[in-house]
């Protein structure tokens, strides 16, 4: 059960990043989008973002399971919802994981040039670097002037591994979100605690 929660954080945040003239800045707007989201020797994971300055919400669909996942930033937590047996489980949110992966670390940064992607204006960056977790990416991001990242494309290595990742967003909408999506629906109930 832990990986799922991760995937849809790393998915979050992987989507979730930035730009205005500068990729490692978090997005300046609420916004609403499909997500596509491709790792090398994976299957595809699909999901739809809701993201505000303090909190995200992403409903992942992996492998036939689906699941949101909502992170709220000021509270430092994560909470896990289940649909199909309408239960939730809260925990920290993992340090670093609430910022924009990017944000930290030794970034080369460098200007692309522009480019429309599904009818977006963005801006293409070229990025290298390692951020303080320990996770390297060599590729491109795609920003609107909003920094809303709506495009990934590259190598990322995690422990020595390296694998082929990319994201794309679609069907984005900016604008205000409805506070209720990132609350618990009052008839889910917590999970019930693993024994040792």
């Amino acid at each position: 059960m832990k990986s799922l929660p991760m995937l849809a954080a790393a998915a979050a945040f992987a989507l979730a990043a930035p730009a205005q003239a500068d990729p490692r800045q978090n997005p300046t707007a609420d916004y609403v989008a499909d997500a596509v989201s491709k790792t090398e020797g994976q299957p595809d994971s699909a999901s739809k973002i809701w993201h505000t300055k303090d909190r995200i919400r992403v409903d992942v669909s992996h492998q036939g399971q689906s699941m949101t996942v909502i992170m709220d930033r000021p509270a430092k937590k994560m909470t896990v919802l289940i649909a199909k047996s309408k239960l939730f489980q809260t925990e920290d949110l993992p340090e670093g994981e609430a910022n924009n992966p990017i944000a930290s670390g030794t970034w080369d940064v460098t200007k692309a040039g522009e480019e429309t992607i599904a009818g977006v204006a963005t801006t293409k960056w070229s990025v290298d670097g390692k951020g303080t977790d320990g996770r390297a990416f060599k590729g491109f991001v795609w920003t609107t002037k909003e920094n809303i990242q709506v495009k990934m494309d590259g190598v990322a290595e995690e422990e020595g591994k390296k694998l082929k990742v990319a994201s794309e967003l679609r069907n984005l909408k900016i604008g205000p979100v409805d506070a209720k999506l990132f609350a618990i629906p009052k008839d889910y109930k917590p999970m019930p605690k693993e024994k040792d």
